[in-house]
């Protein structure tokens, strides 16, 4: 763990990348789990919960017999996978991004998107456990296991991004760290004034005066 000067709960630029080390993150752990929450969501919502009625002979959704619960549960678990597949990609990169600015902007947008998307996941729960609640009994010969899943794991992302919501609201609460932005100053210039110094104290001519003046023979 770095325990140098950070911005938004990260170092320096040019540090070592370690799969093991990147994936053991809470940040990154969380939104993992939020991304295999979404697609649970995603497939046993959006193409797990259609059966046939047997009176009409067409396939009708299993959530009180309405399109609608498969319909949103897909549409919800599926933005949260590309969601949570987006902020790891951003993890991947936060730590190399040297702008404080840009630091502060992800950390902002991570934030209100994870509070929202744990407030459409529980909005989701509630929706679909009460449609499942009002639903008539269905044979035993058809199973019920697809819905009843995707309304626990609707559940279950409302906990993985509000537990991310937390992580962030944490990291903007860190806020920049002083001697960050004087080590990034010093590894960003240092190097490049030594040598601009050097350059200009140094007489362009030099070599020419140092030697004996020739005359030239006509």
């Amino acid at each position: 763990m770095d325990t140098g000067p950070q911005a938004y709960g990260a170092g320096k630029v040019g540090g070592e990348f370690n799969v093991q080390n990147f994936v053991r993150k809470p940040h990154v752990f969380v939104r993992l789990l939020s991304l295999l929450f979404g697609l649970i969501v995603y497939f046993c919502a959006s193409s797990g919960s259609w059966t046939t009625d047997v009176k009409t002979n067409e396939e009708v959704c299993m959530f009180k017999l309405k399109s609608f619960g498969c319909h949103i549960g897909g549409v919800v678990g599926f933005t949260s996978v590309i969601g949570a597949a987006v902020f790891v990609g951003g993890e991947y990169y936060f730590e190399n991004v040297p702008s404080v600015k840009s630091r502060k902007h992800y950390v902002l947008i991570d934030l209100g998107f994870s509070c929202l998307w744990s407030f459409w996941n529980f909005l989701l729960f509630i929706y679909l456990a009460d449609a499942w609640g009002n639903t008539p009994d269905f044979p035993d010969s058809i199973s019920t296991a697809n819905p009843t899943t995707a309304i626990y794991f609707a559940l279950f992302a409302t906990f993985s991004w509000g537990t991310s919501a937390y992580f962030s609201y944490q990291r903007y609460n860190m806020g920049v760290d002083p001697a960050f932005i004087s080590s990034f100053e010093a590894d960003q210039f240092g190097a490049y004034d030594e040598t601009q110094n050097n350059s200009n104290n140094e007489c362009p001519f030099n070599n020419q005066m140092s030697g004996e003046y020739q005359t030239q023979a006509y």
